[in-house]
């Protein structure tokens, strides 16, 4: 061999040895947690973007989760879990109607623990909680390890309104599993928001899920909502802008940075921060409603009202898909007719309720669930009874509530009643039935705070004082946003007040 030769070929063993030097260490082959349910087969590609959708989902970060659980998708077609949690982060009842149907048609290509999944899901779309129980302890008894089986089956007992059996599952859960975050999470968010409410104890789980997740701008929403129900209001908007720092475009970061500044009465920022939820939500229409309440709590509620029909229009101007637009209106609407209920502004209500009908009919196409279908018809039929109560039609009223018990006869739900009793509770009020009003106001929420202002002055009207004063106390001491909320706070303040 020539000297030439030799020297170029040691040159190119040379490059070779260089390259191959240079080369980034390969990465650990990414595989599921051994005591997890099973995922079922697919690729070496796709495996590792379904683990990080399901940690973002996991976190609660649901927008970002989405993208990760649709390129598995790509990667692998027939990655049938990955098609699930597509279906469960749609971003629209379409979206979740075509997802859903997607992945329950892939039964062919599903293992074991995906037939069971699907059977969860087919139970629950057909309203069978004994089948949904079912299947989820045969998860339970095929991976007994899962502390996602028993968050499962925990979730489903806090449906059925048994809390204290429910949190009892949810310490199951983080026993299994410490690193489980989920069941810290809906720990913590059970103490915050479910009777009998523990604000010190839900700050505990919340603080756990920080030093576990530095990083997530979910776990310092979490916390600063510990520090909001107890009033900790600087705390809790230090918390909701830490989230917003970690990540600039977390649209419930900005939105419960404005909650926080909205009850300290700081309503020019709480609207900014409104409005830069807005620019960053998906589709431009988020904490629309949030920053309408803002005028309610100033005590102009005919601004309110003004802002959230400006928004139905905005809404309809939007080049968004239909769906998501139609849901933006009909939140819209929904706070309208609340506003128009509160002060007796009966014929405005009755064109807000003819608003509402299509946008519930398009809702029922979208999702197309005979369920659904029911609750949506059981919803209407709930606000053209209150329509009729407001203008003191009562014979047509509770004629509309007694549709509701028909048509949500086959149900199975506990819940499943509780607009009927609304409007008997409200028929019985007016009337001056004042006993009768509260023997239905029982069967509603306690947690709800309208309902509880409508038993305070149900009390009030009776002359139990002492016991309207506890109700309107608990009242103004809730932290947390909502339409109703905006509608009562102020008065019940002003009740304490006058009452001291």
């Amino acid at each position: 061999m020539s000297t030439s030769k030799k020297i170029r070929l040691a040159i190119i063993a040379v490059v070779f040895l260089f390259i191959h030097s240079c080369k980034s260490p390969e990465e650990p082959k990414v595989v599921f947690p051994e005591n997890d349910i099973p995922v079922g087969q697919t690729t070496d590609e796709a495996l590792p973007e379904f683990m990080k959708g399901l940690k973002l989902y996991d976190e609660g970060d649901i927008i970002n989760s989405r993208k990760h659980f649709k390129k598995s998708t790509e990667l692998d077609s027939n990655f049938v879990r990955a098609h699930m949690y597509v279906a469960f982060t749609s971003n629209s009842n379409k979206q979740w109607a075509e997802n859903r149907d997607k992945y329950l048609a892939m039964r062919d290509k599903a293992e074991e623990s995906d037939l069971l999944m699907m059977d969860w899901l087919q139970a629950s779309l057909d309203n069978k909680p004994e089948k949904e129980l079912e299947v989820i302890n045969k998860m339970i008894q095929k991976y007994p390890k899962s502390a996602r089986a028993v968050d499962y089956l925990a979730g489903y007992y806090n449906g059925e309104n048994e809390v204290a059996k429910a949190r009892e599952l949810w310490q199951k859960a983080i026993k299994l599993d410490s690193s489980y975050v989920p069941a810290i999470s809906n720990l913590g968010n059970s103490y915050l928001f479910r009777s009998p409410k523990d604000f010190k104890l839900a700050q505990n789980y919340m603080e756990i899920m920080v030093e576990k997740l530095p990083n997530s701008p979910e776990a310092r929403i979490g916390l600063g909502d510990a520090y909001r129900a107890q009033n900790n209001l600087t705390e809790a908007l230090n918390n909701y802008e830490k989230a917003a720092e970690l990540d600039p475009n977390n649209e419930t970061a900005h939105s419960k940075a404005g909650h926080a500044n909205t009850f300290l009465g700081n309503f020019e920022k709480a609207r900014k921060n409104f409005q830069n939820a807005r620019e960053v939500s998906e589709f431009g229409t988020g904490s629309y409603n949030f920053e309408a309440y803002t005028y309610l709590y100033e005590g102009d509620h005919k601004k309110a009202l003004a802002f959230l029909q400006d928004g139905t229009k905005t809404f309809d101007a939007m080049s968004i898909p239909e769906s998501n637009k139609n849901q933006a209106k009909m939140g819209c609407a929904f706070d309208c007719a609340m506003i128009a209920m509160h002060y007796n502004d009966a014929e405005h209500l009755k064109e807000l309720v003819a608003m509402m009908k299509p946008m519930s009919d398009q809702v029922s196409n979208e999702v197309n669930n005979p369920i659904t279908t029911k609750y949506q018809k059981a919803n209407m039929y709930y606000w053209d009874a209150i329509a009729f109560a407001t203008e003191g039609n009562y014979d047509a009223a509770i004629e509309k509530a007694d549709k509701i018990k028909g048509i949500m006869e086959t149900i199975d739900s506990p819940n499943k009643l509780r607009s009927y009793h609304r409007v008997h509770a409200v028929v019985n009020y007016k009337q001056g039935n004042y006993e009768k009003a509260l023997e239905h106001m029982a069967k509603l929420n306690e947690d709800n705070v309208y309902v509880q202002y409508m038993m305070a002055k149900a009390f009030e009207k009776m002359g139990n004082q002492e016991k309207a004063k506890e109700l309107f106390t608990k009242v103004a001491g809730n932290n947390f946003n909502s339409v109703a909320y905006a509608l009562v706070r102020n008065e019940s303040k002003n009740k304490i007040t006058s009452a001291n």
